[in-house]
């Protein structure tokens, strides 16, 4: 029997290498004294520091939020597990000196204990590790939905949610087309202001939490229609004051082109009247010489 818990030992200490290197097989690794963050529905493995060749029993239970036995192992009945919660009966398990806690999800949350109590010619003080654990539910992929637009109004609002995800934290990437510039805005709603706004942009959401993330489809903002409706406001600013200097050009022109004309009729019947005298006063004086 020795033979065998030490050939365990040696199986769990070459199991523990390969599974702190990532080769566990898509199973999650929980570390004592650390926080291990889990994806809802995957497996977790909390490893049994085991010590020695002598029979030991495992205890593993929740501490925190609530405290209570989940199920007893014993070495020397390794092909069941004792005293197993209700709650638990068809999620746990031991596989290679790990305890399996299967298809985790968010309610799991917690702290957790083993406890080794060791059964030989010597007594042994209990092994004890603690793991913290945080379950999240993965996050979909962000719809997005545009409001306003930029012939109505002078901002544009681009919102964006999930429809699954705990503890989702949700921000706005803008990149411009050439890829030269991008800036990112945190929160569901990126308002785009349409007066200022001068260069092509891509947007795009991104969704995430601990153990997961999330991008949007591309959003474009065609600027075409800002930039008719800016463009024929500005040909209108320009436009009018043009209309207003030839209107108060025009009148003065037409003010002084009438002054003028009474100017020379009056001198043309001046100048007739004169001639009209002149003649009259030669006519006499040829009368008079007859």
């Amino acid at each position: 029997m020795k033979c065998s818990n030490s050939l365990n030992v040696d199986i769990f200490r070459l199991t523990s290498v390969f599974c702190f290197f990532g080769a566990c097989g898509g199973r999650i690794l929980a570390r004592p004294e650390t926080i291990t963050n889990a994806p809802a529905g995957e497996q977790v493995l909390f490893p049994i520091q085991y010590n020695g060749t002598d029979q030991y029993d495992v205890t593993f239970r929740l501490k925190f939020p609530v405290s209570f036995k989940i199920f007893t192992w014993k070495s020397e009945h390794p092909e069941k597990l004792h005293i197993v919660h209700p709650l638990y009966k068809h999620q746990v398990g031991i596989d290679r000196d790990f305890v399996m806690l299967n298809d985790v999800q968010v309610d799991d949350t917690g702290e957790y204990e083993i406890h080794i109590d060791y059964y030989g010619a010597e007594l042994k003080n209990r092994d004890e590790s603690t793991f913290r654990m945080q379950v999240f539910e993965p996050v979909s992929q962000p719809v997005t939905v545009i409001h306003g637009n930029y012939v109505s109004s002078q901002n544009i609002s681009l919102n964006c949610s999930v429809s699954n995800g705990t503890n989702v934290i949700i921000h706005w990437v803008k990149v411009s087309i050439s890829g030269d510039h991008h800036e990112i805005y945190d929160g569901t709603v990126l308002v785009i202001d349409c007066v200022t706004e001068e260069e092509q942009y891509v947007y795009r959401c991104i969704a995430e939490n601990p153990v997961s993330n999330a991008t949007s489809n591309p959003v474009n903002i065609d600027l075409c229609d800002r930039t008719n409706h800016t463009g024929k406001r500005k040909h209108l600013m320009v436009l009018v004051p043009v209309v207003t200097f030839l209107i108060l050009s025009i009148v003065p022109l037409r003010k002084l082109a009438t002054v003028k004309e009474g100017q020379m009729a009056q001198n043309a019947i001046e100048q007739a009247t004169t001639e009209a005298t002149i003649n009259q006063e030669m006519e006499g004086r040829e009368i008079c010489l007859r």
